[in-house]
């Protein structure tokens, strides 16, 4: 099996290099990865121009590249052109910080993930629930464990899954919940005027604030993290609401 993976926290990221080592008892495995920082830059893709790429060692991958572009570049130019190998899997991850509810729509490890679902490969997202953790070696080894699961299922490739892992220690992690809900979430914007070589900014910071209380409803994929359950969720690229279309047929 040939495993392509990813990330959005760079060529460098820790949770990078933790999954590359853990995925390599299932297959071959190939790193493209952005050259830099590229959280929440959803699915932004390079359309035309130049995209510099440098191949670099990564303990237990065939071969490893840093891209100067995007999550999305990274599936997109690995599973195409870069490694030279039909790609079986697709993992995007392990992320710093969790990608649940209305992260999905932003996150650029999703986004990597969702790449490979339109070119018809599965996929999975890592993430887990912390931005300051130093060592993903727990995270990496339940992650590839759920992947190894998610290969030998007959439906992989018709979703991707999206996994996040509490931050807990191993012994005090429940278990796996499939979470069917999301929680409404929406990052509340801190802004002041900058003021740097006689030009002006804003400067920019976020702070998540949940729209609604369903702290006892395990289903939902950030009440299951919060609960030191590893969420686990089946995502796929349909944007069409099917009931509010068929409300616009009968008169628009």
């Amino acid at each position: 099996m040939n495993i392509l993976v990813t990330n959005d926290d760079g060529i460098k990221a820790a949770g990078l290099k933790a999954i590359v080592k853990e995925l390599a008892s299932l297959g071959d495995v190939y790193v493209v990865a952005p050259n830099s920082q590229c959280s929440a830059y959803s699915h932004k893709m390079t359309l035309s121009g130049l995209l510099r790429f440098e191949e670099k060692e990564m303990p237990g991958a065939k071969k490893s590249f840093a891209l100067w572009g995007t999550p999305v570049d990274c599936v997109h130019l690995g599973c195409d052109f870069l490694v030279g190998k039909k790609i079986d899997l697709v993992v995007s991850g392990i992320n710093k910080g969790p990608n649940l509810s209305t992260d999905i729509i932003y996150s650029g490890t999703i986004a990597a993930a969702r790449e490979a679902f339109i070119h018809k490969i599965p996929s999975v997202a890592l993430s887990l629930n912390s931005f300051t953790v130093k060592d993903f070696s727990t995270a990496a080894r339940l992650g590839t464990d759920i992947v190894r699961r998610y290969y030998e299922r007959e439906d992989k490739g018709n979703y991707v899954l999206n996994v996040n892992i509490p931050c807990v220690p191993e012994e005090e992690i429940k278990g796996i919940r499939v979470c069917d809900k999301t929680l409404d979430v929406i990052y509340q914007d801190k802004m002041s005027l900058y003021e740097k070589n006689g030009k002006t900014y804003v400067r920019l910071s976020t702070s998540p604030e949940r729209l609604m209380d369903a702290s006892d409803d395990l289903s939902i994929d950030y009440i299951a993290i919060q609960n030191s359950y590893i969420s686990i969720s089946a995502l796929q690229n349909e944007h069409i609401n099917k009931t509010f279309t068929a409300r616009l047929k009968e008169g628009f």
